[in-house]
């Protein structure tokens, strides 16, 4: 709770830092716009005349005089007067902060006690306040914009006008109008990626409409911003549209909860009168087909020509029947008929032969189960309901035809649920309803319950650790420090570990688990879940856990384990392949040649036990496993073509370590028998030189012998063979290569006759 706390008063403050930035922003782009395009009335004409001295200031450092005449008597300082005297387009100019400008070469702006007077070529008129109003108003007097420059720019130096002067005035003010998004957006409760967009297009259409704005360097740019409707505002406005519309997705979350269930066919009549579709003669009828048409249908006469699929007994209208199944009952309950049920409803109860009361054990798992008389499904229920249909759980999750049907429950103590939940006001007592129906949609009309109690009274035992998600004495990758670990305990608890055998007390690490009853998983226990560190390689890793149960109690009544639950994790090293084979040619007698792929893997866990795959493209998607393997001798065999060969390895361990190799190698097909080059006598002996490796044997009576039944002439797997030399013999030789190669039926190799060599010698 301390670290959710502590997580909230984090989002808190940079929330409220956001809010601040982004109203310092907002106000920097307010005050930036507020640019005067027209001045007009009384504001006006008081900022000129505070801006007056200012003027003469600036008029006496360029040593600019004028002398002035004195105001012609009884002249009232006439609009038409003014407008002769100020009807200059006036453009170079002093620039104001009023936004006023006035040429000092032209004209001399004093503020005297009757109004403003200007003074020009020798002559001096003077306008009172209403006068210069109108003046203004009618656009004698000529006021404009003033070319203020951004804060950036001037802090970089960078001349107005220029691409640096609007590409830094646009970053300027796409900065603020990001922040100003994500005040807009936080505030506003839009989720992450709204903020996203809604201040990215801020800040782009920003930046786009300050850098056409400010922009005069680039003229192509300026006639595209006077061309675009709306100017540089309406450019950034349909950039931050388009920016908005590529960014924001609209998305939504919901939770559904949904179980995965084998496909049934249909029952009752709705399957059964579809069963002879399967005797089409436009395929043939399998018991995969036929049963699939509908449950009720069964293959008839399978084997023979006559095969056809029926809808087998369509006049069974009878439910199936239910009785108990004693054999999966757990050991040291009984079933006892329940006398409480009135015909023709039927029921048992489970009585504990060695609790309280005959109740179960809190926080125990208890098994049981129903037979039928016929294949049937089976659904449970905690409540009464009309018919099959509208009950809730598939008895034993699953959703199969079967005779025998089991179900496997652990439930809280009642003074646990009413800890967690008094408005149930739980006595422990349950009643579960059945009811199956059959192939052909025969059902149960009436439930069939099965009645149970949990053990009342304060719970004295200890929680008890069931398992871990990760086997105990399991090994894990090497230089891998550390691992996330679920630990199963059959009721609420909170657990502890630490690396020696210590009191729960004194343990150093708290774990987070499921503290409420209602939070059991599907295997009925509750999970616990932490992070083990300083695992160490190439040695076993020792860890201890302890739990304390009910975490809604008085400390006084909540126990705690006495005797830790000992963890080890292996720590390995890393695992290798050390050959790879076949490599370089390798040449067969036929079209396709059998190879066999052979992999050594060591190290790693148990010295290279491994799991080896093999792929030819090395994509994930494509990797097959050994036929043999699990060993640190990984083979498969290969039946290739002719042609060059390349694939990929990779070996994995127990402890998930890794390594991956490669090998290359041709196929190349040799059908021809091998080729005697030479024959001659040497030592007494005949001697025979064959053009490849091979074995020879010879015959003395023809070339009409079987390979295997001929004299063997040393030696095998090599290009020299003898014989004894004979001058009288005749030699009908016949020689096959290591691949299986030999000469036809009735031909030899050679047919060597000794006297024709002597004769060739003289």
């Amino acid at each position: 709770m301390v670290k959710k706390r502590g997580k909230i008063q984090i989002q808190a403050i940079i929330q409220i830092l956001i809010l601040i930035v982004g109203i310092f922003a907002f106000c920097f782009i307010i005050n930036e716009s507020s640019l005067v395009g027209a001045v007009k009335g009384k504001a006006t004409i008081k900022r000129l005349q505070k801006d007056i001295e200012e003027i003469k200031k600036q008029l006496a450092e360029r040593g600019t005089e004028e002398s002035a005449t004195p105001i012609p008597s009884g002249y009232g300082g006439s609009v038409e007067a003014t407008k002769e005297i100020l009807k200059y387009d006036i453009k170079k100019t002093f620039r104001l902060t009023s936004g006023v400008e006035i040429d000092p070469s032209i004209a001399i702006i004093e503020k005297s006690e009757e109004g403003v007077i200007i003074k020009q070529s020798g002559k001096a008129y003077i306008l009172n306040e209403k006068e210069l109003t109108k003046a203004i108003n009618d656009g004698a007097i000529k006021v404009v914009k003033p070319e203020s420059q951004s804060l950036l720019p001037k802090l970089f130096g960078v001349a107005k006008g220029t691409f640096m002067d609007a590409a830094l005035t646009g970053v300027q003010w796409a900065g603020g109008a990001y922040l100003l998004g994500r005040m807009i957006g936080s505030f506003t409760g839009m989720d992450k990626q709204k903020q996203k967009a809604l201040s990215s297009a801020l800040a782009t259409g920003s930046f786009t409409w300050k850098f056409l704005a400010t922009n005069k360097e680039i003229k192509t740019l300026t006639k595209f911003t006077e061309s675009f409707p709306g100017g540089a505002f309406g450019a950034g406005l349909a950039v931050s549209i388009i920016t908005f519309a590529l960014l924001y997705k609209r998305e939504s979350k919901k939770i559904v909860t949904f179980t995965c269930e084998p496909w049934q066919p249909p029952t009752g009549s709705i399957g059964g009168n579809d069963c002879e579709k399967c005797n089409s003669e436009l395929h043939s009828c399998s018991e995969y087909r036929c049963k699939s048409l509908g449950q009720a249908c069964q293959l008839l006469n399978p084997g023979t020509e006559n095969e056809k699929c029926d809808w087998v007994n369509p006049r069974d209208t009878t439910s199936p029947k239910i009785s108990v199944w004693e054999d999966v009952l757990t050991e040291g309950y009984r079933y006892e008929p329940d006398k409480t049920i009135r015909p023709p409803a039927r029921g048992v109860k489970i009585i504990g032969e060695k609790t309280k009361d005959g109740c179960i054990k809190a926080f125990t798992p208890l098994k049981f189960g129903i037979l039928t008389d016929e294949p049937a499904q089976c659904k449970i229920d905690y409540n009464h309901t009309l018919k099959f249909d509208n009950m809730n759980f598939w008895f034993g999750e699953t959703n199969l035809f079967l005779y025998n049907h089991s179900q496997k429950l652990s439930l809280p103590s009642p003074d646990s649920i009413n800890a967690a939940a008094p408005e149930l006001k739980n006595d422990g007592t349950y009643t579960l309803y059945v009811r199956c129906k059959d192939a052909n949609g025969n059902e149960n009309v009436d439930e069939f319950a099965i009645r149970f109690c949990v053990e009342k009274g304060p719970d004295t035992t200890p929680p008890k650790i069931e398992g871990t998600n990760v086997a105990n004495n399991m090994p894990i990758k090497f230089n891998q420090s550390t691992l996330e670990l679920e630990v199963y305990v059959n009721e609420p608890a909170e657990c502890r570990w630490s690396r020696e055998d210590r009191s729960y007390e004194n343990m150093e690490y708290e774990m987070s688990c499921s503290e409420n009853v209602w939070e059991m998983n599907n295997n009925l226990v509750y999970t616990c879940k932490t992070t083990l560190t300083g695992i160490k390689s190439r040695q076993e890793n020792k860890f201890y856990f302890r739990c304390k149960d009910q975490p809604w109690a008085n400390e006084s009544k909540r126990n705690v384990n006495m005797q830790s639950y000992p963890f080890t994790i292996i720590g390995t090293e890393t695992l290798n392949i050390i050959e790879v084979k076949p490599n370089g040619t390798i040449k067969g007698a036929t079209d396709v040649v059998s190879v066999n792929l052979e992999v050594e893997t060591s190290n790693g866990y148990k010295n290279g036990e491994a799991i080896c795959y093999y792929s030819e493209t090395g994509n994930e998607g494509d990797w097959i496993e050994f036929y043999e393997t699990g060993s640190s001798l990984h083979k498969q065999r290969l039946d290739l073509k002719k042609g060059k060969y390349k694939y990929y390895i990779k070996c994995v361990d127990l402890g998930g370590n890794r390594d991956d190799n490669f090998t290359e190698f041709n196929i190349e097909i040799d059908k021809e028998a091998p080729i005697i080059v030479r024959a001659y006598e040497e030592d007494e002996l005949l001697k025979i030189v064959t053009n490849e490796k091979s074995e020879c044997r010879y015959s003395s009576q023809d070339c009409n012998f079987k390979f295997e039944d001929g004299i063997d002439m040393p030696y095998a797997n090599q290009t020299e063979h003898f014989a004894e030399w004979k001058t009288d013999n005749t030699y009908y030789i016949r020689c096959s290569d290591e691949y299986g190669n030999i000469p036809l039926s009735n031909e030899c190799s050679m047919i060597i006759r000794p006297y024709d060599i002597i004769k060739q010698k003289e």
